[in-house]
């Protein structure tokens, strides 16, 4: 009887056995899906350490590559000041660095005439500020922010006409005081009123700001700056000035002034110069998938001594310039657009 009653019980549930094998096929399931899951993650993780790791490395690397670009830039500019006592774009500095192969990518470099643009730490003085005004026409930029950036950098409170000072920017958000000193980069122009971003996305190229009053560098200069020089400069003979200097630069300032293309214009010395002492160093590394650029400001003492003034990292706008000059559709100065 008891067997024939637990041959009964077992005979009505007859899916107990099935049931039991899925729910232990189910966990095994689960239990590979949550190891492989757990595996991936692992992988993943390990994958991404190893390439954060390459990539320090790498960055590391492009450091040590691009600060020897930097001590071959300054031992270039140095031998060039043994050489004369005027510079010029057909010195060896002036050429850009061709991509070098180095292990496991390139690094490339270029040197640019800061004292080939206009150093706005100068507006304070008139002849200055009336070239500045000229070189904002000529680009379409309004000049009217120049009173502001006189504010800005001079040592005084008193507002200009069409000036700011802290009141104009102590209401903003957030506020902010007038610097009252030198910019101490071409960023800065930014803070000061009336400059847009498009104003300064079109100045950057051609101007720079330099820790003192130093001249604009004639061999050196764009085009464009050398028309905002004086009043009228006519096109093509700002095109047969940067002709003549290809061949034989200038060497004394007074050569370029009497030039006839400033016949009657009352061109000043002012600010005018043949030889500069502030440098742009751009250094490109590229090393497997990590990309780096240096940006370095020398300053090159009358005996050659260089001093590192400035390191910034970031994208080299400045090359643009380049390819702005090269372009003769870009460069035409009869054109103002």
């Amino acid at each position: 009887m008891k067997f024939a009653a637990c041959y009964s019980y077992r005979a009505s549930q007859p899916g107990l056995p099935h049931r039991e094998r899925g729910v232990a096929l189910i966990t095994a399931v689960l239990v590979v899906a949550i190891a492989a899951i757990i595996g991936t993650s692992m992988m993943s993780r390990q994958n991404f350490d190893t390439q954060r790791t390459t990539n320090i490395i790498h960055r590391d690397q492009a450091v040590a590559y691009a600060l020897g670009a930097e001590h071959w830039a300054g031992a270039e500019l140095s031998r060039d000041a043994l050489n004369n006592d005027y510079d010029h774009l057909a010195e060896n500095w002036a050429y850009e660095l061709p991509p070098l192969p180095i292990d496991g990518g390139y690094i490339s470099g270029r040197l640019q005439d800061l004292q080939g643009r206009f150093n706005l730490n100068s507006v304070l003085d008139p002849i200055q500020a009336e070239r500045l005004v000229r070189l904002c026409q000529s680009i379409n930029v309004e000049p009217d922010f120049i009173p502001a950036l006189q504010d800005w950098i001079d040592e005084d409170t008193e507002l200009r006409d069409n000036g700011a000072e802290d009141e104009s920017y102590t209401l903003l958000d957030p506020p902010y005081r007038a610097a009252n000193r030198h910019l101490a980069d071409t960023s800065e122009l930014l803070l000061v009123r009336g400059v847009s971003v498009e104003d300064y996305n079109s100045l950057i190229f051609f101007v720079s700001a330099l820790p003192e009053n130093s001249p604009i560098n004639v061999n050196t200069a764009s085009a464009r700056l050398i028309q905002s020089l004086a009043p009228d400069i006519a096109a093509p003979d700002v095109e047969r000035i940067i002709a003549l200097r290809a061949d034989s630069p200038y060497q004394k300032v007074d050569t370029f002034v009497e030039d006839r293309a400033f016949a009657g214009k009352e061109l000043s010395e002012s600010f005018l110069g043949v030889s500069s002492s502030y440098f742009l160093l751009t250094a490109d590394v590229v090393l497997g998938d990590a990309s780096f650029t240096l940006q370095s400001v020398l300053r090159r003492a009358p005996e050659g001594r260089i001093t590192v003034m400035q390191r910034r990292f970031g994208s080299p706008r400045e090359r643009i310039l380049t390819q702005y000059e090269n372009n003769p559709e870009l460069t035409n100065l009869n054109e103002r657009s």
